[in-house]
């Protein structure tokens, strides 16, 4: 009978509290722009009843007498109501930006941002550079401390150097690893340069595939601390670039547009002679042809470019999220008949399935890069190529005679405009790259990751020259028709473990196992035809058969070695009492380049963190203060494929074959070892919050390519420099304030610093007279080098004659250095052999970038600076074009010519009156927009958001260049240069207006 009675009470009890249940409905969105929120959990606190909401961002819940609901979604704030007598609760999320920015991505994996130990930075959408932009660095460019990136010119398409905390080899590339949505890029040329004797033209960007509309976010891992999960390849940093994915909240259609006017600004053009000036100046009749012209002006343009994008994405009932997007650029250069065009679309999908076990993500990127050049090269010599034939230009000379036919005075004076008409440079380039990934949680805590990706591009660029071109190398072989073409691939298998796990409160861990093999194949081709049939150089690429001669040795194709990498990674992270942070790494890298008795390297790293603002003796005014201690040792491998391997080639007579490349068994892998020292810290509840790292670098086993001797002059091998080192160190600084927070102004201000110093050590014992580089070209400067890598110096460091002034005759004097009592300037040599010595560096001591954004109701605005110090830029066009013998010679120069002291019989010498101080400040941005809310035009408009952006709007220098940022390839013997201006790209103002609008 107790028994009975007791579960009677218990069916009353529960029978009232029935009684007592009300049905709460309503909707739930973002207040940004009114859009359904999908997803989001409804918790009834204290119990364990809830729901969540559909994807028109309702939802229904019973709950109990006097309940408050909890509403979380991820990246937005929680928020609680008390219930009361209310039936309909409609609720507005707000967006958590401190919860987002926590997450970095890092190696194989994500982190809270309190939690990093390595040296990370993270740009996101919201702080990416604005305006039209054509490949992902130039998003961050001066965005980060301790990263730079130079444009080597401002040519559409134009490659990019990127140097995170300064570069570490003398011979590999030091350009950072790129890895897109977890897969690692080849970092070789994709594009085919060019050289159909103008000079040599370098291969196009190789990220221009991606397109910047489509990225989240950019992280850069700076120290070794971060970078020694991808081993061999993380010596220059890791930038991770992460595509945008569907958002949470109903589907989401955008649209954007932009319209762009690029000129070259007055300040910063060269200021040559007027056709009346030069009639002034040059005495020599025979040299006033009569008319008045201006070169520079008739091969340069007001450029305009336009720029398309249209997005479709979301998420759905099921867990799953998806977005697609095409994007149309078509952007013209300053310089005229050169310019790019690129198609790119992308599709990202994700999927959980088997009750949220299994995610599936899969992403796919295809573009087509069309890319339009002229005759600009980087080493051509006296003769010019297009940019400098309108330099020298005789103001007075018409570019046409009364025939209209070009007038072509020699082939040291050629005609700028029949450069123009008679040069065709055209590259395609097609990219597909795509992965794959399936995550399985086999039990709580322990994850299971599988990860494909394909990356695949065909480029085939064709240049063409009429034999009507009064060029030896045109006219002399009866016009050129080259075609070259380079077909890469890379395939991408990894499987990691991943597993966390609370051991108790006060202990976290974190434990990453992963294997990875990559694959990467290169092969192309080269068919050139010479002796045409016909002047219309259009015809020469389209159909290489109106050719009569096909020579032998300019005729060739390659498949470059075997290139695998077959990794093996680990990685713990441990959490102590939720201050205390430990991070170690190891990866092991077996890798087909290096010798057969060297297959594997090692590369271990670790990190400690300690969060002092935790501690009871930390100052109350620190919100947020973390120490951080990193060390690791990361590789290079980024040289050619099969240097350790024996390799032959063909006679150029074709007579037989010779051996080009002995091999070597005990090639490794440049080492680098860095040691990082960092705190974070955070004031007035992190208003205000920073950091500042220093770092120590050094690069041992540097690789190396040396002539064999006694097998001839043109057999290499590829070894290791015993005992020479790179060595950088430096501080890195990042500021970023909140100064004004309220409902309708927001003001925030960043800024961030580095100084750099770079040291070559130990060159001597094994080259005594030091490794040269540094090309200079022009009439007069055959065999001119202006770089040499010696003992304690920087990394292409300039070696020059010191310029002292001019004598009587108007002759150029210099220092006597080496004291053997003669004032001359002699070819480059060892330090003590002549009359020369290290008189600067291309490196800059320090980075600045300066920004800051405003927002007003819906009135938005930012404004963004960047600048450099303490460096030099080597200005080889006013070397090689502006002086008073070529005046008197009927070239136009440069006005700074008519100040000197200089006399007409001055030979060109490559000294300090050429190196210029390069420091810069560069106003880089400037937005001004405004957001018109969801309602505010149409009920089917979201938001609809009109800006106007200015970009390179002045820029405070003492170079007298185009530009102080300048990076010409003037390499000798693959040996890089940094720092030489010669005849660029110039750089373009550019102004643009665009609207960007959500359905």
């Amino acid at each position: 009978m107790k028994k009975i009675l007791l579960l009677f009470s218990l069916m009353l009890v529960s029978y009232g509290g029935l009684l007592a249940q009300r049905t709460v409905t309503g909707k739930v969105v973002d207040p940004s722009d009114g859009s359904a929120l999908p997803g989001v959990n409804i918790l009834e606190q204290g119990t364990s009843n809830g729901t969540v909401t559909d994807i028109e961002g309702n939802y229904s819940l019973s709950v109990g007498e006097n309940a408050t609901l909890i509403f979380s979604f991820i990246g937005y704030k929680n928020k609680q109501v008390a219930v009361g007598s209310q039936s309909v609760i409609n609720i507005d999320l707000e967006e958590d930006v401190t919860q987002l920015s926590e997450v970095v991505v890092i190696g194989y994996g994500t982190v809270k941002k309190s939690d990093a130990t390595g040296a990370v930075a993270v740009v996101d959408e919201e702080q990416f550079n604005k305006g039209f932009q054509t490949s992902p660095e130039q998003l961050i460019q001066g965005r980060v401390s301790g990263v730079q990136v130079v444009s080597n010119s401002g040519e559409p398409g134009a490659a990019t150097s990127i140097r995170i905390r300064g570069a570490s080899s003398i011979r590999a590339d030091n350009n950072p690893l790129i890895v897109l949505d977890g897969v690692p890029l080849d970092g070789r040329d994709i594009s085919a340069g060019a050289d159909v004797g103008a000079g040599r033209v370098s291969a196009k960007n190789p990220l221009n595939f991606i397109n910047p509309n489509d990225i989240a976010s950019i992280n850069i891992l700076k120290d070794a601390s971060a970078t020694a999960i991808y081993g061999s390849r993380g010596a220059n940093g890791v930038v991770i670039i992460t595509t945008k994915q569907g958002k949470q909240g109903k589907p989401e259609l955008t649209y954007s547009a932009s319209f762009s006017s690029s000129s070259i600004p007055e300040n910063r053009k060269y200021d040559l002679l007027s056709a009346s000036e030069f009639v002034s100046e040059v005495p020599n009749t025979n040299l006033h042809f009569g008319a008045d012209v201006d070169a520079f002006d008739e091969i340069t343009r007001t450029a305009f470019t336009q720029d398309h994008n249209l997005s479709y994405g979301g998420t759905t009932e099921n867990g799953g999220s998806y977005r697609i997007s095409l994007g149309i650029q078509d952007q013209e250069g300053v310089i005229k008949s050169t310019g790019l065009e690129k198609y790119s679309g992308s599709v990202n999908i994700g999927q959980s399935v088997l009750d949220e076990r299994v995610k599936l993500q899969g992403s796919l990127i295809a573009s087509f890069v069309g890319d339009q050049g002229a005759a600009l090269a980087d080493n051509v010599g006296a003769e010019g190529d297009m940019l400098i034939s309108a330099l020298r230009w005789n103001p007075t000379r018409p570019f046409r005679d009364a025939n209209g036919d070009f007038i072509q005075p020699s082939d040291n004076e050629r005609n700028p405009l029949a450069f123009l008409n008679y040069y065709d440079d055209e590259t395609e380039t097609t990219r597909i790259f795509g992965n794959i990934s399936a995550t399985i949680n086999i039990i709580e805590g322990l994850d299971y990751k599988v990860n494909f990706g394909v990356d695949r591009s065909e480029s085939e660029r064709r240049v063409a020259v009429s034999r009507a071109l009064n060029a030896n190398f045109a006219s002399g072989s009866g016009g050129i028709g080259n075609i070259e073409n380079i077909k890469a691939s890379t395939r991408l298998v990894e499987h990691t473990l991943n597993f966390t796990r609370d051991l108790n409160d006060d202990f976290n861990i974190n434990a990453l196992l992963g294997y990875s093999y990559q694959k990467f194949v290169r092969r192309g081709s080269s068919q050139r035809g010479v002796s045409f049939l016909d002047d219309n150089q259009s015809l020469y690429t389209s159909n290489l058969n109106f050719a009569s001669s096909f020579p032998a040795n300019q005729n060739s194709s390659f498949k470059d070695p075997d290139d695998e990498l077959q990794s093996y990674f680990g990685r713990v992270n441990v959490s102590m009492f939720d201050k205390f942070l430990l991070t170690a790494t190891l990866r092991a890298d077996g890798s087909s380049r290096f010798g057969e008795n060297n297959k594997y390297g090692y590369f271990p790293s670790a990190a400690f963190a300690w969060r002092l603002g935790d501690e009871d003796f930390a100052p109350e005014l620190f919100s947020d203060l973390k120490l951080r201690l990193g060390w690791g040792i990361t590789g290079n491998q980024e040289f050619p494929s099969g240097s350790a391997q024996n390799q032959y080639k063909p006679l150029d007579d074709g007579s037989g074959i010779q051996q080009s490349i002995v091999g070597n068994p005990d090639l490794v892998w440049e080492e680098t070892t860095q040691y990082n020292f960092g705190l974070d810290f955070g004031f007035f509840d992190n208003r205000l919050t920073g950091s500042i790292d220093y770092y120590q670098k050094e690069t041992k086993d540097l690789i190396f390519r040396l002539r064999v001797p006694q097998q001839g002059p043109d057999v290499f091998v590829w070894r290791n420099l015993d005992g020479v080192t790179v060595n950088n160190s430096g501080i890195d600084f990042n500021l970023d304030a909140i100064a004004v927070d309220k409902q309708d102004l927001s003001v925030d201000v960043g800024f961030n610093l580095s100084v750099f110093n770079n040291e070559i050590k130990n060159v001597s014992p094994i080259f005594p007279d030091g490794i040269i580089t540094g090309e200079i070209n022009g009439q007069g400067l055959s065999n001119q080098r202006a770089q040499l890598l010696y003992d304690g110096q920087e990394l292409y460091a300039f070696y020059l004659p010191v310029f002292t002034g001019y004598d009587e005759n108007g002759l150029s004097t210099f220092e006597d250095i080496n004291g053997d009592g003669e004032n001359t300037a002699s070819g480059i040599v060892g330090p003590g052999n002549g009359d020369r010595k290290f008189v600067g560096s291309p490196n800059p001591d320090m980075t600045l970038g300066i920004r800051s954004s405003v927002n007003y109701k819906k009135f938005d605005a930012s404004i963004y600076f960047n600048g450099a110090f303490g460096h030099q830029v080597f200005d080889n066009t006013s070397l090689a074009l502006f002086s008073r013998a070529a005046l008197n010679g009927g070239a136009n120069v440069d006005k700074r010519v008519l100040s000197s002291e200089q006399g007409g019989g001055d030979s060109p010498v490559p000294s300090t009156q050429f190196l210029e101080d390069a420091d810069f400040l560069r106003l880089t941005n400037l937005t001004l927009g405004y957001t018109f809310g969801s309602g505010d035009i149409a009920p089917w408009i979201q938001s609809l958001r009109l800006f106007v952006t200015g970009q390179n709007l002045f820029v405070l220098t003492g170079y007298e260049g185009f530009d102080p940022e300048v990076n010409v390839n003037k390499s000798i013997d693959d040996v890089p240069s940094f720092g030489i201006d010669y005849a660029a790209y110039p750089r373009a103002r550019t102004f643009t207006m665009g609207l960007r609008v959500q359905f």
